[in-house]
């Protein structure tokens, strides 16, 4: 009876979704319809992700569709918020050539502002919650400060006027990183850790400019521990007609 309910309540979404003029969720909460999820750690992380060479995670896609809606979270250092920027979100596909999987060659990117300039590509962000949260810049020898701001916020893209197009069984990597200046903003990280372990690019590492595991810093564990940053991916709403018509299940959280 319970999975019943869920298919007719997907459905229902659905329905709302198409003849509301295919608008999308502007936020997005727990139980809303997601192709793939990771929610965030309200005590965990910021992970500082610098412009263009910053922190990356892995999703595997179920089927074919747009990728028309991304919502992830993240705070600010000192909990100094930034009042003009961008959002620069990329997309790779995956590179195994080594001894741990990581971003290889770009697919797609998208630049986001808040300014409402483009309304075809904007973002809008919420206060999600509060709470003793963790600064962690994991470049060079590790920067990092346990009780550093209280602030975390959801950031939510919904007009994306050339979505990304993922293929069932593919695996891909997706990149977060902003352009603000006087402050820095981190990807917030996950409670869970799914697929392969995040990365970052070291630009300041001893061997020299490279994709690293991101681990909890020095210092704080021993054996260090993996982490993962927190995101939502959302379909188009014709996927979204299509996945609950056929209670697929669907729109569910992506295992190992």
């Amino acid at each position: 009876m319970a999975h019943l309910r869920l298919h007719i309540a997907l459905f229902a979404i659905a329905i709302l979704f198409v003849f509301a003029g295919g608008d999308s969720f502007a936020d997005w909460d727990v139980g809303d319809p997601a192709l793939y999820y990771q929610l965030p750690d309200p005590t965990g992380w910021d992970v500082y992700s610098e412009w263009r060479y910053g922190v990356a995670n892995d999703w595997t896609a179920d089927i074919d569709t747009s990728i028309t809606d991304i919502h992830f979270w993240g705070s600010w250092e000192n909990d100094v918020v930034g009042d003009m920027g961008d959002l620069l979100i990329q997309v790779f596909d995956n590179d195994t050539s080594s001894s741990f999987a990581k971003p290889g060659n770009q697919l797609w990117e998208g630049v986001f502002s808040n300014t409402d300039s483009d309304p075809d590509n904007d973002y809008t962000s919420r206060l999600y919650t509060t709470g003793d949260q963790g600064w962690y810049d994991p470049r060079g020898q590790d920067s990092w400060e346990r009780h550093d701001h209280d602030n975390m916020y959801q950031y939510n893209i919904s007009t994306i006027d050339n979505p990304f197009e993922q293929e069932a069984g593919k695996t891909y990597w997706l990149m977060i990183s902003t352009n603000y200046e006087g402050c820095n903003w981190g990807w917030k990280t996950s409670t869970d850790v799914e697929g392969s372990t995040s990365v970052f690019w070291d630009k300041y590492g001893w061997c020299g400019w490279e994709w690293q595991q991101l681990k909890q810093p020095y210092g704080w564990c021993n054996p260090r521990t993996p982490l993962d940053v927190a995101f939502v991916l959302t379909p188009e709403p014709a996927t979204l007609l299509l996945l609950a018509a056929g209670s697929l299940a669907v729109l569910r959280k992506r295992k190992k």
